[in-house]
C-alpha cells in the first residue's frame, strides 16, 4: 500500500499501538507526523478508518 498525503496509518509504537498521518510522500520516501497511540490492535484499527473518513471496518483480522 502506498500512502498518500493526509492519510491515516497505524503500526506498533513502543508497547503499544501508534496512529500517524503522512504529511510527506514521493518515491517511496514518507515523512508521517504522531497523532495519539492506543492499546489494543482493534483500537487502531476503528480509529484509522474513523479518521480517514472510511466507515466501520466490517471485520478486523490480525494477521500476526
Amino acid at each position: 500500500m502506498t500512502l498518500q498525503v493526509g492519510t491515516y496509518h497505524f503500526g506498533r509504537h513502543r508497547s503499544n499501538w501508534g496512529i500517524w498521518q503522512c504529511e510527506y510522500a514521493n518515491n517511496g520516501c514518507t515523512s508521517s507526523r504522531h497523532i495519539k497511540d492506543v492499546f489494543t490492535y482493534e483500537e487502531a484499527v476503528k480509529e484509522t478508518y474513523r479518521l480517514n473518513g472510511w466507515g466501520e471496518p466490517k471485520r478486523i483480522y490480525r494477521k500476526f
